[in-house]
């Protein structure tokens, strides 16, 4: 089912019905796939731990206590939009909700280990569009391999590149922004202001300039506003119409 050489797939699941968690938890462990795996039984527990790129797959069961898990997959595309969403359920009432929330699969129990796996490779193939795609720089006199899916943005500033990673690390670079911008191609990336070439699946929100998920600001050229906003705006409805 996975290919070699990629990371784990990370699974979170939130299920309060025991059998049922065992259940999945099984089909889950004989599908042969690297995965990595978190269980939570309410919502607010897993709300209390999840950020944005934590899982790759989330399976959700709708009928919980206090926190639902349709009112925990709202809480969850607050801050990621993109993570795969499988509801479970013994009813298929929500299917609508489901739709509104992007849900990828709705699976009814008691689950069936081939509706299991195909949420499985569904997420992999998600996860797996990008993966192997990289940037490789010299970085203070080291060679340095960077994935294109960590890199937030790149600012110019004293006369060097700095390339700004999700995981908070930032690698100084001689190569120019001119020279990077023709490696870091559209529509994901984008040349947004003199200083700064951004990663669009990184944006968090946008006003005046963009600001970043992890923070950051990334400044946009003013008398170009308008048409870079307009180029994130087709890039996210693209992501949203292709998934």
């Amino acid at each position: 089912m996975e290919q070699r050489g990629k990371p784990p797939l990370r699974i979170a699941i939130c299920e309060d019905t025991e059998p049922d968690l065992e259940n999945l938890s099984n089909f889950i462990e004989g599908s042969g796939i690297s995965y990595t795996l978190d269980v939570f039984t309410t919502g607010e527990a897993f709300i209390a731990e999840f950020s944005k790129g934590k899982y790759d797959l989330i399976f959700l069961d709708v009928f919980m206590d206090v926190l639902s898990g349709v009112e925990t997959a709202e809480k969850i595309r607050e801050v990621d939009t993109q993570v795969v969403i499988v509801f479970t359920t013994t009813s298929d009432d929500f299917t609508r909700e489901g739709y509104r929330l992007n849900a990828y699969k709705y699976m009814i129990k008691p689950l069936m280990r081939e509706d299991v796996e195909e949420s499985l490779d569904l997420a992999i193939v998600k996860r797996d569009r990008d993966f192997g795609v990289t940037l490789e720089i010299l970085s203070e006199g080291k060679a340095v391999t960077i994935l294109l899916n960590d890199i937030v943005y790149v600012e110019s500033r004293d006369s060097r590149s700095y390339i700004v990673a999700a995981n908070g690390e930032e690698y100084p670079t001689a190569t120019p922004l001119d020279s990077l911008e023709i490696l870091l191609t559209p529509p994901r990336f984008l040349r947004s202001h003199r200083a700064f070439i951004v990663n669009l699946d990184h944006v968090d929100d946008v006003d005046e300039d963009f600001i970043m998920d992890n923070g950051g600001i990334v400044y946009i050229r003013v008398k170009d506003h308008r048409n870079i906003k307009n180029q994130y705006d087709d890039y996210i409805f693209s992501k949203i119409r292709s998934d």
